[in-house]
C-alpha cells in the first residue's frame, strides 16, 4: 500500500469556526490598532472633503458675483475679498487638521500602550 501523500488544506483556518481559530493576542491587538488607525484616517479624509466642498461652493459664488458686476473697480474689491477669505479659510483648516493629527497620534500612542499592557486571557476564556 502506498503512503498517504495528502497535504494539509492551507485554507482550513479560513473555514474554521471563529472560536476554533487562535490568531493570538498579538494579531488581535494589531487588528484593533489598524482599525483605530483607519478610523482616524477616514475622519481626517472626511474633514478635508468637507472643507473642499465648502471652498468649491465659495469658488462658484465668486464667479457668479463677478459675472454680475458692471463696474471694473468693484471686480477688484470682490476679487481681493475672496482671496482674503480663502487664505483665512485655509489657515483655519490647517489648524483643524493639525489638531486632528495630534489627537490621532496621542490616541494611537495611548491605545498602543494599553494593548501592550493588556493581560492575555487563557484559551477558551472570553472577556467579560
Amino acid at each position: 500500500m502506498a503512503a498517504d501523500k495528502t497535504l494539509p488544506n492551507p485554507f482550513a483556518m479560513f473555514t474554521a469556526k471563529p472560536e476554533a481559530m487562535d490568531m493570538g493576542d498579538g494579531a488581535t491587538a494589531a487588528v484593533r490598532a489598524q482599525a483605530r488607525m483607519m478610523d482616524a484616517v477616514l475622519k481626517q479624509n472626511i474633514e478635508v472633503l468637507d472643507f473642499l466642498k465648502q471652498r468649491y461652493e465659495k469658488d462658484r459664488a465668486l464667479f457668479s458675483s463677478l459675472a454680475t458686476i458692471e463696474n471694473p473697480n468693484d471686480i477688484m474689491t470682490v476679487w481681493s475679498g475672496f482671496w482674503q477669505k480663502a487664505m483665512s479659510d485655509y489657515s483655519n483648516e490647517a489648524g483643524k487638521l493639525g489638531a486632528l493629527a495630534a489627537a490621532t497620534t496621542e490616541q494611537m500612542l495611548s491605545s498602543a500602550g494599553a494593548e501592550a499592557l493588556m493581560p492575555s486571557l487563557p484559551k477558551g476564556k472570553k472577556k467579560g
